[in-house]
């Protein structure tokens, strides 16, 4: 009898074996990965293979489209990417020690200047070749999706408008330090003022990205060097004005989310009677790139932000560094690669990396980027892979890229 039940019991341990291997063939790696460490996994690829990954099935496109992979893709990539454009389009480039990959270009023409990127999304504006104001069409893009949506155009600024005389404008775009709500900085002055008292005379405009309308501000300095306000810290734009009356030039801040603007402190002994520098950000500080001297170039960190005590000489590149042919006049930062190198572009087109620990400046090849020897900007770029219907609902997204101007010019 007690034979006859373990010879039960063992065929029925059997079955179960058999079929709990047969649930087992049946298990997809989903089931035995967590998302979270799939998800960390996509975050170390290229841009290319994740959005190829998108199109494998609906779970993962569900998963890489979630507003926190972008984060962690931010976060855990090895990846700098970088957005430039010149007269043959608009182009992405994912940088890497050893790596380089060009993408091609997200929409063509010789009109489009990029503004600035923010959370993955890229406003630039298309200027309209005809006309005699070329009032530019505004456009925000996800870039890595190939998706447009057209903004509201700015409206006239009333206290310096003259409809004889030409404006010329200095856009911004970001989003607040603790919102999400995106905003465009606008600040306008006169090309040829009547008279030197108008040089400085300036009116700003702010407009909400999700609203239908732009918002007077009144005076802001207007930015004496600056072709972008791309510079944000802390939820603010930051620029530089040289004061021509007294030769000093003074850093102004703008808080997107409350609207305001204010006057950083200059560091102590530097080249502050000139207008030869520029203002940056380098691992999310901000930074001054102090080209004063044609002997070096001197970058300054503030390392707490609003503390003028916390400004500190990050590092000096002498000419016993720079490469022949190149001076300080030529080389401009743009951000900090994952190995801590700073990536610099020259003013005739090339490109550099500074190695901070050996302090030696390599030449940075760029495979297929030889129209891009003379690009106009660029912006850091954090990608993003939500579709952009989903972060500015309300507007018309489209995946092909075209311009009709008021003056009924298509290109």
């Amino acid at each position: 009898m007690d034979d006859r039940r373990n010879l039960t019991k063992k065929a029925t341990m059997q079955r179960e074996i058999v079929e709990f291997g047969k649930k087992i063939n049946h298990v997809s790696l989903i089931d035995v990965v967590s998302e979270s460490l799939l998800m960390n996994i996509f975050a170390g690829l290229p841009i290319a293979s994740i959005c190829a990954l998108r199109c494998v099935c609906k779970l993962y496109f569900k998963l890489i489209s979630e507003k926190w992979f972008t984060k962690r893709f931010v976060e855990l990539s090895p990846y700098t990417t970088i957005v430039f454009n010149n007269d043959f389009g608009v182009h992405l480039v994912e940088l890497a020690k050893g790596y380089c990959k060009s993408y091609k270009s997200i929409f063509p023409g010789n009109y489009a200047k990029i503004v600035g990127s923010c959370n993955g999304l890229l406003f630039f504006l298309v200027v309209c070749p005809h006309g005699f104001f070329r009032q530019p069409v505004l456009y925000i893009c996800n870039p890595v999706l190939g998706q447009y949506a057209t903004l509201p155009k700015p409206p006239p600024c009333d206290k310096i408008h003259n409809s004889d005389r030409k404006m010329k404008d200095v856009y911004g775009f970001g989003s607040g330090s603790s919102t999400d709500n995106y905003k465009i900085l606008r600040i306008s002055t006169l090309v040829d003022p009547p008279h030197p008292i108008y040089s400085k005379r300036s009116d700003a405009q702010v407009y909400i990205v999700g609203t239908k309308t732009w918002k007077s501000l009144g005076y802001l300095p207007y930015p004496s060097n600056e072709e972008s306000l791309a510079a944000i810290v802390e939820g603010a734009f930051h620029w530089l004005f040289y004061n021509e009356m007294i030769h000093v030039t003074s850093v102004y801040a703008f808080n997107i989310e409350e609207e305001r603007y204010y006057q950083i402190s200059f560091p102590q002994n530097i080249g502050n009677g000139n207008i030869n520098m520029n203002v940056g950000v380098l691992n999310d500080c901000l930074c001054l790139f102090d080209n004063s001297d044609p002997a070096h170039l001197d970058i300054w960190s503030m390392k707490e932000y609003g503390v003028g005590e916390s400004w500190a000489l990050k590092c000096i590149l002498t000419t016993s560094i720079i490469p022949a042919g190149l001076d300080s006049f030529a080389l401009h930062p743009i951000t900090v690669m994952k190995d801590e190198e700073i990536f610099m572009k020259s003013g005739s087109g090339n490109f550099y990396t500074y190695n901070q620990k050996n302090m030696n400046i390599t030449r940075f090849e760029i495979d297929n980027m030889e129209l891009l020897a003379e690009f106009n900007n660029h912006a850091v770029h954090s990608s993003n892979f939500c579709p952009l219907d989903l972060i500015l609902a309300g507007y018309l997204v489209f995946d092909k890229f075209s311009v009709r101007c008021t003056c009924g010019y298509t290109f």
